[in-house]
């Protein structure tokens, strides 16, 4: 018992919700101390650091003596106005008020959390456990000979047939470009994905093809266009590359999904301080 108790004190989130809660006394105190001060707005060199930045970013070069002066009284404006605007409750029941509050919170959880750098142990069990984010997807390089079912009709698989014996007999060859009939779809097809393949050329037709040998010529096979003979130069079979090659991508998703967590953690804190009430109009719906 005293060993998980030892194990619980050391645990990121309780000194990510530890500090949570010294936060929001900060937060507290600093209210108490200017609630007789609402009406000063302290204009500090943050800010005027911040509104440079911002007109450099945005001009590509510093503001100008009256530039500068401009911006900062459209910001004292702001203030101003949103000030009055929060007297007034403008901000309650605006959904796009709450969605930009909301927003600013999870980004203080952010913030405050500490993600510490994962291991190659917790690495390589999250690669694992998520297989489809790091899979690289089977890919192959292929020519083809085209015949256009429209212009052949019902002959069509028979005159590729006819071109394949053809091909087979030769002991090479160098150009096939001639062959077949004229389309619009590549002759050539290098490195494409399986996805990419079936976009152009259909699923059926790409599930066929990836399961044909290489370095000979094969087929025919259908698509929604007509009869191919394929000639496949190389296939790579989907596969999931080891930690050291996709290192980075695995660290980044890592990170995300532990964020995600520990954001999760926070918000059940707060949420636990209100009490959810459902109006009885609705509750009888």
């Amino acid at each position: 018992m005293k060993k998980n108790f030892s194990a619980f004190l050391c645990e990121p989130l309780l000194h990510f919700l530890v500090l949570g809660a010294a936060l929001f006394i900060v937060f507290a105190q600093l209210n108490d101390s200017e609630a007789g001060r609402e009406n000063r707005i302290l204009i500090t060199q943050a800010d005027l650091n911040g509104l440079a930045t911002s007109w450099l970013k945005s001009m590509g070069r510093p503001p100008s003596a009256e530039e500068r002066e401009q911006q900062l009284n459209s910001f004292i404006r702001q203030q101003v106005l949103a000030r009055e605007a929060v007297a007034l409750g403008l901000d309650k029941d605006d959904a796009v008020v709450r969605n930009r509050l909301a927003k600013k919170m999870e980004y203080l959880f952010e913030d405050l959390s500490f993600m510490p750098e994962p291991t190659d142990g917790e690495l390589g069990e999250y690669r694992l456990a998520h297989p489809a984010s790091f899979t690289l997807p089977a890919e192959m390089s292929f020519q083809q000979i085209f015949f256009d079912a429209t212009l052949r009709g019902d002959n069509v698989s028979t005159e590729a047939k006819q071109v394949l014996t053809e091909l087979q007999q030769l002991e090479s060859v160098s150009d096939t470009i001639q062959l077949g009939d004229r389309s619009l779809l590549p002759y050539e097809f290098k490195g494409g994905r399986e996805a990419q393949i079936a976009a152009m050329f259909g699923k059926k037709f790409t599930q066929q093809v990836f399961l044909l040998p290489v370095n000979s010529w094969q087929g025919p096979i259908a698509s929604p266009y007509g009869q191919h003979l394929i000639y496949i130069h190389s296939r790579r079979d989907a596969q999931l590359p080891v930690l050291d090659e996709i290192r980075d991508r695995v660290a980044r998703q890592w990170r995300s999904t532990q964020q995600k967590a520990a954001n999760e953690v926070f918000y059940q804190s707060l949420y636990q301080r209100y009490e959810i009430v459902v109006d009885a109009d609705v509750a009888s719906e």
